[in-house]
């Protein structure tokens, strides 16, 4: 984000705190800044309470968070810049939105690779101790340290009209999740480009796109219900995303409150990507729901491929052995589903 931004972010973040509170004084020794990812009512947005209120007991309440609402600081996608910037205290890093910045991260986004995001999670902390590289997502530039790096859902297709087989998809118009999701969808014969969850919302409330290509919690947490009424299951390319804090105010904190915070932080996320999927299809009748055939599986796989060995040439141009850290994650995907 350039310095002009980042003021002019500052200066928006000034006068919505003067609106919201003119006159209240901040009794803590130390405040944190923090935008919610979501509105009030969401699962996310749920989630980013229950940390701040955990941070604030964690420091027997040296800490207080102070919360503005979604996009009023920073957009979503310059995030970490404001994070890093000082803007914000505590950010959240989508990884895909950041193209290229991530490499170790779009391993988690291939598709095929991962069912189930919470195997994904604990299969990339695995690899993160055997290959420490994985762990490296930020420079000393972004000033921030990497609180947690989760992997979210695998993603769906979330339609206004129905999309039963893959031919179904050809000459549709989609967004997605993230740009992996992008190549498989244009391999199939759509139109797709990379959008966020509150644009997606415009653009099928406008008919502007045809569907979006997202995981359960993007369903949920911006409200893609109200806006599409069928849902083909794929679980197609993982996201991943950080926790982030600005590394100034995490220096702060006392030694023994930043362990506290990095025993929490596993506990808090993992216990609200439980509850996004089973929100987000509560309320979606059966027959709206449909799954591909095996003849649309096949060819699916087959289409997947090459993103694979694409990953792998990426990971060796950044140091890393691709070839043996993509067939270790696939390794422990089974090994960790099976128990």
């Amino acid at each position: 984000m350039t310095n002009w931004k980042l003021i002019g972010s500052a200066l928006l973040m000034a006068l919505i705190f003067c609106i919201q509170s003119p006159v209240a004084a901040v009794s803590a020794e130390l405040e944190m800044k923090m935008q919610f990812a979501s509105a009030d009512g969401t699962s996310w947005n749920n989630m980013d309470r229950r940390f701040a209120k955990q941070i604030e007991t964690i420091t027997d309440g040296r800490v207080e968070v102070r919360f503005f609402p979604p996009n009023s600081v920073t957009p979503f996608k310059d995030w970490l810049q404001a994070t890093g910037a000082g803007v914000l205290d505590l950010g959240f890093v989508w990884h895909p939105i950041l193209s290229g910045k991530f490499p170790q991260m779009e391993l988690f986004s291939l598709p095929g690779l991962s069912a189930n995001q919470t195997v994904a999670t604990i299969v990339y902390w695995r690899l993160r101790e055997e290959y420490p590289k994985m762990g490296e997502l930020f420079t000393p530039e972004d000033n921030v340290v990497n609180l947690a790096t989760f992997v979210a859902m695998g993603s769906h297709l979330h339609t206004r009209e129905p999309v039963r087989t893959l031919a179904d998809l050809k000459g549709k118009v989609i967004g997605a999740q993230d740009a992996a999701g992008v190549k498989v969808l244009q391999e199939l014969g759509a139109s797709a480009t990379v959008m966020v969850g509150a644009d997606a919302y415009l653009g099928l409330q406008k008919g502007a796109i045809d569907g979006v290509l997202a995981a359960w919690g993007w369903v949920n947490n911006f409200k893609l219900n109200e806006v599409s009424e069928y849902h083909t299951l794929l679980n197609l390319n993982p996201g991943t995303y950080s926790s982030v804090m600005n590394k100034d105010a995490y220096n702060k904190l006392t030694p023994v409150e930043q362990t506290r915070l990095a025993d929490i932080v596993p506990l808090y996320f993992l216990y609200n990507t439980t509850d996004s999927a089973a929100a987000a299809m509560s309320k979606i009748p059966p027959e709206n729901i449909f799954s591909l055939s095996a003849e649309d599986r096949a060819e699916l796989t087959t289409k997947m491929q090459p993103q694979w060995a694409e990953w792998v040439k990426k990971a060796d141009a950044v140091g890393l052995p691709g070839q043996e850290i993509l067939d270790e994650a696939a390794r422990l995907m089974k090994l960790y589903d099976q128990n």
